[in-house]
């Protein structure tokens, strides 16, 4: 009967030395630190990877990652695999456009700050919900009103994202938050800025079209104008050469006369062409050829005197 008391006290001494064990040292994982605190207060030790002794029952550790972790919002949170979800932020934008921002944040937390995360900010939880939310949240629903829903629908949504990111940077690095990208994923627009941004599309190719239409019967004009003026110049180019050179026009002439024309004489004035009257009866299609002869002048000859009758006389 004396041997159960005994086995009983060994149990509850091994319970007890157990216990005190487990609870003076600690075992600090990869990617994490734990600050440690007394009574509730910290006493500016903070527990970096690996094995560290606390006074058991008085002393206790608060841990905080330091993996590089994710904040994002979406419209089904429920379904998003970061590691603190939520809602997608709604807003509008400087002309009055409903657009509902879409983003997600990579950061870590400084190990180095995870003392003052505490004594100021609490938890990790706490630290997402108070910085990292409402930070991002705010600048994310006041910046875009800035822009027109033109521009945050064209390549300028890249200034957004630059304008959050260099924003809410400082503000993490003041709250031991080490941010490593701000990610504007997508700004949904609503069906009815769609329907009107088409209209409005349509509109532009619409001008664009008759303005190339303006811009061609402008280059006709023009090109009619220049036409027009190279051939005034033409002809006052040659109405200078033919003052210089009147023989131009005798050798046109002939040329317009061509091919019938083959031999002419040029007087001093004037133009008298000789025609091949071959060459025309030859096109007189099946006509036999008939020599034509010209008929040569009439000469004009003396009249003959008449002589008197020679009369006889009587010897």
């Amino acid at each position: 009967m004396k041997i159960v008391p005994k086995i009983v006290i060994g149990v509850i001494i091994f319970i007890v030395v157990l216990v005190v064990m487990i609870n003076i040292f600690v075992v600090v994982q990869a990617g994490n630190v734990r600050v440690l605190t007394q009574f509730g207060k910290t006493v500016g030790v903070t527990f970096y990877p690996g094995i560290h002794i606390k006074i058991p029952f008085i002393q206790n550790t608060v841990n905080y990652s330091t993996r590089q972790v994710t904040y994002e919002t979406s419209d089904n949170p429920e379904s998003s695999m970061s590691n603190y979800p939520d809602y997608a932020v709604d807003t509008t934008s400087s002309d009055g456009q409903q657009i509902k921002i879409k983003y997600t944040i990579r950061f870590a937390i400084d190990g180095n700050q995870a003392e003052w995360i505490l004594n100021n900010i609490g938890t990790m939880d706490q630290l997402v919900e108070k910085v990292v939310k409402a930070e991002a949240r705010s600048l994310s629903r006041n910046i875009p009103k800035k822009y027109t829903a033109a521009q945050l629908y064209s390549e300028q949504v890249f200034t957004v994202q630059s304008e959050i990111d260099e924003t809410l940077r400082p503000i993490f690095d003041e709250n031991g938050i080490i941010m490593d990208e701000f990610l504007l994923r997508k700004i949904d627009f609503t069906d009815e800025y769609f329907n009107v941004l088409e209209e409005k599309q349509i509109a532009e190719e619409r001008i664009v079209v008759e303005k190339n239409i303006l811009e061609q019967e402008k280059i006709k004009k023009e090109q009619v104008i220049i036409q027009a003026e190279a051939e005034a110049k033409q002809i006052e180019i040659k109405g200078e050469s033919l003052k210089l050179y009147p023989e131009i026009i005798q050798l046109e002439f002939i040329q317009e006369l061509a091919p019938n024309i083959q031999w002419g004489i040029l007087p001093e004035e004037g133009v008298i062409p000789f025609l091949d009257l071959s060459n025309i009866s030859g096109s007189l299609g099946g006509e036999t050829e008939t020599p034509v002869t010209i008929p040569e002048a009439e000469t004009e000859t003396e009249p003959e005197t008449e002589t008197e009758p020679e009369t006889e006389t009587g010897e």
